[in-house]
């Protein structure tokens, strides 16, 4: 039986693996110029439950992707999606736009919106504020993640990076 797992990986900088081509497309590319990448977006409503509708889409797309929307990728992938939607609906503008691309055993996502300000991740200090801790959800679960500036405003990405191991029986 397999089970997906998160891959224990260094952080990295934006774009691919050293010597390839960035995984998402910059603003304005032919996302179809990446050769053997999955690729699906949608244009979101700019309201609270767009975040739950975010979750479903991530797993049709998974499911489709690779047969499966279960394991712990899936479920860390809909985790930090949500996040970003619901980032991008309570403090962007405009419709939030969710962009995933399947290449080479990583998952990228990406949520773009109007705003241009930059999104930083909360001080780790404790305190007694019940938000604000979204963007350090995204830190900890991610390969790495971070925030790149578009023709709309920004666009806030994770990357998760799966892989295959036999279960144990």
């Amino acid at each position: 039986m397999n089970a997906t797992m998160l891959v224990p990986a260094p952080r990295r900088p934006y774009g691919a693996l050293p010597g390839e081509p960035p995984l998402a497309a910059p603003d304005g590319a032919d996302g179809d110029s990446v050769p053997g990448a999955c690729r699906a977006s949608w244009v979101l409503p700019a309201v609270p439950s767009s975040t739950s509708r975010a979750r479903r889409l991530v797993r049709a797309v998974l499911r489709d992707w690779t047969g499966s929307a279960k394991g712990e990728v899936a479920e860390v992938a809909e985790l930090l999606v949500s996040e970003l939607v619901a980032n991008a609906v309570r403090h962007g503008r405009g419709e939030p736009v969710l962009a995933l691309a399947l290449r080479d055993g990583v998952l990228r996502c990406e949520v773009e919106d109007e705003a241009p300000v930059p999104l930083r991740a909360r001080d780790r200090s404790p305190d007694d504020a019940e938000g604000g801790r979204g963007l350090l959800i995204v830190e900890c679960l991610s390969l790495s993640w971070g925030v790149r500036p578009t023709s709309r405003g920004k666009a806030v990405w994770f990357e998760l990076a799966p892989r295959s191991e036999l279960a144990q029986s």
